[in-house]
């Protein structure tokens, strides 16, 4: 999880550069103030209006991880049965993007992650991880605090024992509601429920047709 890890801080450092960017404020042309009663050219002149992005990313756990493999469908759990020193089902939001197409409504990515391991009998590393490559688009009803998100891509299946691993592509869906409470400025703390399901159009002994993971996920959110 280092890499995820990783990507986290710099989703929160790319925040911070991008409200201090959005905070300086052109300087005024040089010249001769207007004289009295003489129109100011840059105060008359009308504002220009930003561009509205946000960015965001966040770590958090997962549930009801499963798949289905030969009509079979089975938790992660269930596949990582008999294995020692399990850990939790982490689901990461590596980055989630937005740019406003109007006011609310933000069109972008985003990229999310879940794995879950395990230690074979014998000593192999045993892990089952789902990654989504998604385009979404995320809604606030009320332009602040809650929102929805819906979005579809690509999907990745990975299974990996010891040295072999084995990997599915395929198509996924993506949707999820939270809230972004605001602690400063464009500073957000973020609450999001999320469910996917991905389908990887075939299956063998040891690749999915299919699967689904769902999340909660606490992160942060530049919002201006």
């Amino acid at each position: 999880m280092n890499i995820a890890m990783r990507a986290v801080l710099l989703a929160f450092a790319a925040g911070f550069a991008a409200s201090a960017i959005a905070q300086v404020q052109p300087e005024s042309a040089g010249g001769n103030p207007p004289a009295a009663g003489e129109a100011n050219p840059a105060a008359a002149a009308a504002p220009q209006e930003r561009t509205k992005v946000f960015v965001g990313a966040g770590l958090g756990g997962g549930f009801g991880a499963r798949s289905k493999i030969n009509g079979r469908s089975a938790s992660f759990d269930d596949q990582l049965q008999g294995t020692t020193d399990k850990t939790s089902l982490v689901a990461v939001n590596v980055a989630s993007f937005g740019i406003a197409m109007r006011p609310g409504l933000f069109a972008g990515i985003d990229l999310t992650g879940f794995a879950q391991g395990a230690k074979a009998p014998n000593g192999d590393k045993t892990t089952l991880q789902v990654t989504n490559y998604f385009a979404a688009l995320t809604w606030f009803p009320w332009e602040s605090g809650l929102f929805l998100r819906g979005g579809a891509g690509l999907s990745r299946f990975v299974s990996t024992v010891g040295s072999t691993t084995e990997s599915s592509g395929g198509l996924g869906f993506l949707v999820a509601a939270g809230y972004g409470l605001q602690l400063s400025g464009a500073h957000h703390l973020t609450l999001t429920v999320e469910q996917t399901w991905q389908s990887y159009g075939g299956s063998s002994a040891t690749k999915p047709d299919s699967s689904q993971v769902g999340a909660v996920i606490l992160g942060y959110m530049w919002k201006p």
